[in-house]
């Protein structure tokens, strides 16, 4: 199973569960722990999904069911006008410019 296709699974698993932990998750998906928690951080870093982890008795992953509300808000129009902005502004400028980018393309 490729990549894109275990999260998508994971995240099918996780909207139905609701919570989960780690090893039983890469018991059923035949992949390592580390694999999923990568593919934890992707899902919530890249993708935006809102996914909590709790360590000890009682912990694991707790699925919250939606993105986050920030993500991908911008429009096209919006974006291209951002980027045209980042080749004119100064060093600071552009950091800023490129990290709405990142935030809320």
């Amino acid at each position: 199973m490729s990549a894109t296709g275990r999260r998508a699974e994971l995240i099918r698993i996780m909207r139905g569960r609701k919570k989960d932990t780690v090893a039983n998750l890469a018991r059923e998906l035949a992949v390592n722990e580390k694999t999923i928690r990568r593919d934890l951080l992707t899902l919530t870093v890249d993708d935006g999904f809102h996914i909590d982890t709790m360590k000890g008795k009682g912990g694991g992953i707790i699925f919250h069911g939606h993105n986050c509300p920030h993500r991908k808000i911008l429009s096209q129009e919006q974006i291209k006008v951002l980027r045209e902005m980042v080749k004119l502004g100064n060093e600071h400028q552009v950091n800023v410019l490129n990290g709405i980018l990142d935030a809320f393309a």
